[in-house]
């Protein structure tokens, strides 16, 4: 497997599998009185392979609140092909509905940017410094 198949299974395969076991633990009522069940890993490799194929990732995780732990989750759900993303709010004990969307974006453009945001080394520095290693070398 060369480099850039690795790149792929890194950038799809993981959200996947995470994919995989979200939607195994929420909809096997995780948490609800349910058992949520174990999938097997041949089968979580599957899973992660029909999310990359159909353009969407999806999973969940639990949302804590400064008084502790609550039932809610958040379930974000990612669009590879649109490049776009939303996270909502799930919530069974609330009494006015269970799903409420938190955020949407595109994020294709963001893809774009070489940095931003970011906390010292900034990647021209790290580049800078990799390329003078290299040419002591020679």
């Amino acid at each position: 497997m060369s480099s850039r198949d690795w790149g792929v299974v890194a950038r799809y395969g993981v959200p996947g599998l995470l994919l995989g076991l979200g939607l195994a633990w929420a909809f096997g009522g995780g948490g609800l009185g349910a058992q949520a069940q174990m999938i097997p890993p041949p089968d979580r490799a599957r899973a992660a392979a029909q999310g990359e194929a159909s353009g969407t990732i999806a999973f969940t995780a639990p949302l804590t609140s400064a008084a502790g732990t609550s039932p809610a989750q958040l379930l974000y759900l990612i669009d590879t092909r649109s490049r776009a993303f939303a996270v909502y709010r799930i919530d069974p004990t609330s009494p006015k509905g269970a799903v409420k969307l938190e955020a949407a974006r595109q994020y294709q453009w963001d893809l774009k940017l070489t940095e931003y945001n970011n906390q010292a080394p900034e990647p021209d520095a790290i580049e800078a410094a990799v390329k003078a290693a290299g040419q002591m070398k020679r």
